[in-house]
């Protein structure tokens, strides 16, 4: 009676992972990152932009309405350059023997260039719930946690606009930031074949004043297979 006993306690626990369904998906999309700034006389310093970015998810349904997945995502870098003229007036006089000529005015145009590069790597921990629409697709709820990668690249050269050389020596910065925020999302899921899935989808991430403060938001279309 015991081994009895044990033996349905085992069998009940493992049954529902048999009704398991286990997924890989790649995607390709874009990140569109639109983070908090300043734009006054016309000067934007916004370090927003667009990218291509690719992904890779791993994830099972734990029933057949909810789940829980993992995705990786890899962004080509967002780019973006500041130009910026400031005329600067110096004080010139020439002096020819016997004639006076008055103080003139010039003012040559120094440039300064700021190059900015981003790049958002994440890894996506979240749940999901299937809302089935037909007999071949299933619309997905998903939520979670975001965990970010954020690399900031900063290029800064001053030159004089007539000039070749630049009057200081270029600089650079990097900065590395580690963030976790909030991401939410809509994909649907339409079955090409009994294993096949074509997903397309967006995703919404959050980030912290950190990271840029502001959004990131994910279009995408991936192809799943079901195990």
């Amino acid at each position: 009676m015991r081994k009895a006993v044990v033996v349905l306690i085992v069998w009940s626990c493992a049954s529902p992972a048999f009704g398991q369904s286990t997924y890989v998906a790649a995607g390709v999309g874009a990140d569109i990152f639109r983070p908090s700034g300043v734009e006054a006389g016309g000067f934007d310093e916004s370090r927003g932009g667009e990218a291509v970015a690719w992904s890779l998810r791993l994830g099972t349904a734990v029933t057949d309405r909810w789940g829980v997945e993992v995705a990786f995502t890899r962004p080509s870098e967002i780019d973006r350059e500041i130009r910026s003229g400031y005329p600067v007036p110096l004080l010139a006089s020439q002096v020819i023997p016997g004639v006076v000529i008055p103080p003139t005015t010039t003012s040559p145009i120094f440039e300064s260039t700021v190059r900015r590069s981003r790049r958002s790597s994440t890894i996506d921990a979240i749940a999901w719930v299937a809302q089935p629409v037909g007999s071949r697709v299933d619309l997905i709820y998903l939520g979670g946690v975001a965990f970010a990668r954020t690399v900031e690249e900063i290029d800064f050269s001053l030159t004089r606009r007539t000039a070749v050389l630049p009057i200081i020596a270029p600089t650079s910065t990097r900065t590395t930031t580690y963030d976790a925020g909030p991401v939410v999302g809509l994909e649907g899921r339409l079955a090409l074949t009994d294993r096949a899935r074509l997903i397309p989808g967006i995703r919404l991430h959050g980030t912290s004043s950190q990271a840029g403060g502001g959004w990131l938001v994910r279009p995408s279309v991936a192809l799943g297979w079901t195990f």
